[in-house]
């Protein structure tokens, strides 16, 4: 029989797969955890207890999915926009965004509930694009917090063409045909319009200062400038003759430059089978890609002009770009995402659309190379720093999409590989990646679960951990904001037995101070005022039992009736919600003794040490049905105050027997905050 005491002081390898059980040797076996349910793990060790969340408003159709999809302007002027069937909502500061009159902002919109998961989007500024297999594009503007305006894209150049175009020849007459057209040139934007219909003049056969032809148009309010373009022997081919600044021209014998000729309107989105269903900016230029019918199609605007497809012929540089890539199998493209080079998910791999040999991207310049060949699934990609992370083509494998100078190339390594079992069962639908504070990337799974993993690149830490809720999560978007990341989700509940859609709001992260500010409890509210004894507003939780905070005590269970709950006294800082349940255990303990390993030997945990910051009311225990509550309150707390948040180590002795896998269990199921810094078993092992 040997005695040791075990130590583990990071938690960050996350809940590793059960298939690890006996991967002593691999080196997040020692860090990682057998569950970590309804917690997190910082990138430097410990783990937390995730925040409880806060109810903001029921969604418009309870009876329909809908999708949550981020605007952020700025960290200031961010929003979570509510897209259900045939509708938007909008959301920010953890509530609905109302008009003047109270109703809520609301736009009206073509994507029935089916389209939802389809919809892809980009923004740039206020404006978004959006595309859908089943829609011709829209863009959808805001123009004031409370002023949202959807419109179809209209595609083609912003800049309206010369009108009333005339011309006459003066000087000699004859009998030579000329031909010109005329188009207008934003000098602002480099925007040409199409050009006007021409105007046929015959003059002399050979043009000069006295025999020349005269042109005269109407001019344009603005910076404008004006092309002239020009054709002769009726060749319908028109090229650069000259450029004026005012609304009149004169050809004195000028030579066309056929290699420079007028725009042609060009709209390759025209009806149904020739929508987009990939939308992305790339080097100062609109991209749409995989229609129904051109599934590896590109398209992309003039450049600078986001809403121009128009070309030019011959073909300019700015002009727009079509290309298909060219390979061995039809793989749909599934997203596009702009870095240096523009990165392309397809069914079948991934790619990068450039410029050929560093070039900008043009008509003339544009070229595709397979990186991999590992197929993605229909869900935009997240970018973290310099390294791209998507979900393969199964829908439940992350891989992280990085260059690599070995290859000099880009690779696309597995990060679920040893924590398979998050989404061994069930597909991930959405995710969303929460920067700060914690570096959270947040996954919503086909089956309504929600897993997680904590991310960061540089120290190598991936740690996977799962969250539940009373309840099924649908979606999920982060929004920016000037004190952290804010998680927004739709989660479905049911109430007085019906199915009830909410959109909800993960609460800061606790980051001590008082018990009075710990907010762990879901569809939460927070009463704060004089104090009082009866709790309204509800109406979103009836006939459910809810959990309670009071002042920082934890107040017994109510359930809720008439959307209002009685306390036993009057508080003036309240918590309600519904409760949840946080779990933490760690891998089964290795220990290298002098004849061997431990592993398979009968042992026995005797005594714990749980080394917290910042918490209170917790319970361990070698499983769920031998728990026991730690206590903190000292004789020394005076009594009729909250219990103050611990910091330090508490000490339990075990209720276990010998059993090979010594098993601990750490659980937090009260309304209130836990971080483990570090775990210390006493552990005793068998001689077998």
């Amino acid at each position: 029989m040997s005695s040791v005491n075990i130590l583990q002081s990071s938690f960050n390898g996350g809940e590793l797969s059960p298939l690890m059980d006996a991967r002593v040797d691999q080196s997040r076996y020692g860090n990682g955890c057998s569950v970590l349910r309804n917690m997190f793990v910082h990138p430097h060790g410990p783990a937390s207890r995730r925040p409880g969340l806060r109810f903001a408003g029921e969604c418009k159709a309870c009876g329909g999915r809908a999708r949550l999809i981020p605007f952020a302007f700025n960290v200031e002027q961010s929003y979570a926009l509510e897209f259900g069937n045939l509708y938007m909502r909008v959301w920010k500061d953890g509530g609905q965004v109302v008009k003047e009159d109270g109703s809520p902002v609301e736009l009206a919109t073509p994507w029935a509930e089916a389209d939802l998961d389809g919809l892809k989007f980009c923004q740039s500024a206020d404006v978004m694009y959006f595309v859908s297999p089943s829609h011709a594009p829209r863009k959808i503007s805001r123009h004031a917090h409370d002023d949202w305006r959807i419109g179809e894209l209209v595609f083609g150049s912003g800049v309206v063409k010369p009108a009333n175009l005339a011309g006459k020849a003066v000087g000699v007459t004859g009998s030579r045909e000329y031909s010109y057209v005329v188009t207008a040139l934003n000098k602002d934007t480099e925007e040409e319009s199409l050009p006007t219909e021409p105007v046929r003049v015959t003059a002399a056969s050979s043009l000069n200062v006295d025999d020349r032809v005269e042109l005269t148009w109407d001019t344009l309010e603005g910076n404008y400038e004006y092309r002239i373009y020009k054709c002769w022997n009726n060749s319908e081919s028109y090229g650069y003759a000259g450029r004026a600044s005012t609304g009149s021209w004169a050809d004195r014998g000028v030579s066309p430059d056929f290699a420079d000729g007028p725009p042609e309107i060009r709209n390759p989105f025209s009806g149904e089978g020739t929508y987009p269903s990939v939308v992305q900016f790339f080097q100062q230029r609109l991209c749409f890609a995989a229609s129904s019918q051109k599934p590896q199609t590109v398209w992309t605007s003039q450049s600078g002009n986001y809403e121009n497809l128009n070309v030019s012929n011959p073909l300019r540089a700015d002009d727009a770009v079509t290309a298909t890539i060219a390979a061995d199998r039809v793989n749909a493209i599934r997203w596009m995402l702009p870095t240096k080079e523009l990165l392309i998910g397809t069914l079948g791999g991934e790619w990068i659309m450039s410029g050929v040999n560093g070039e900008p991207l043009s008509p003339m310049s544009v070229t595709f190379q397979r990186q991999t060949v590992r197929g993605a699934a229909d869900i935009m990609p997240i970018v973290i720093g310099s390294t791209v992370l998507f979900v393969q083509r199964c829908g439940k494998v992350v891989r992280e999409f990085r260059y690599s100078l070995e290859v000099d190339g880009y690779d696309a390594g597995d990060l679920t590989v040893l924590s398979e079992h998050m989404t061994r069962n069930s597909a991930i639908r959405e995710w969303a990646y929460q920067q700060s504070p914690h570096s959270i990337v947040w996954c919503v799974l086909e089956s309504g679960e929600m897993v997680a993993f904590t991310y960061e690149r540089e120290h190598k830490v991936v740690g996977w951990h799962r969250h539940d809720t009373d309840g099924a999560f649908e979606s999920v978007c982060v929004v920016p904001a000037v004190d952290g990341d804010e998680l927004w989700c739709i989660v479905r509940r049911e109430v007085n037995g019906e199915p009830r859609r909410y959109v909800e709001r993960l609460a800061p992260y606790f980051i001590g101070g008082s018990t009075r500010d710990a907010f762990f409890v879901d569809c939460g509210l927070t009463y704060e005022g004089e104090p009082a004894d009866e709790l309204t507003g509800l109406d979103h939780l009836e006939g459910r039992t809810v959990t309670i905070l009071t002042d920082g005590w934890v107040h017994p269970d109510r359930v809720v009736s008439g959307g209002k709950v009685t306390l036993e006294r009057p508080a003036a800082l309240v918590h309600v919600g519904l409760p949840f349940v946080s779990d933490l255990s760690p891998m089964q303990p290795e220990v290298a003794l002098q004849d061997g390993t431990a592993q398979g030997r009968t042992k026995r945990v005797s005594r714990l040490w749980v080394r917290l910051h910042e918490s209170l009311g917790l319970k361990v225990g070698p499983d769920a049905s031998r728990l026991r509550e730690i206590v903190f309150r000292k004789g020394s707390d005076p009594l009729g105050q909250a219990v103050p948040l611990f910091t330090g180590d508490k000490v339990t002795e075990f209720d276990a027997g010998y059993d090979p896998q010594a098993s601990i269990l750490v659980r937090q199921d009260y309304p209130l905050p836990m971080t483990i810094l570090a775990l210390i078993a006493q552990l005793e092992v068998g001689d077998r």
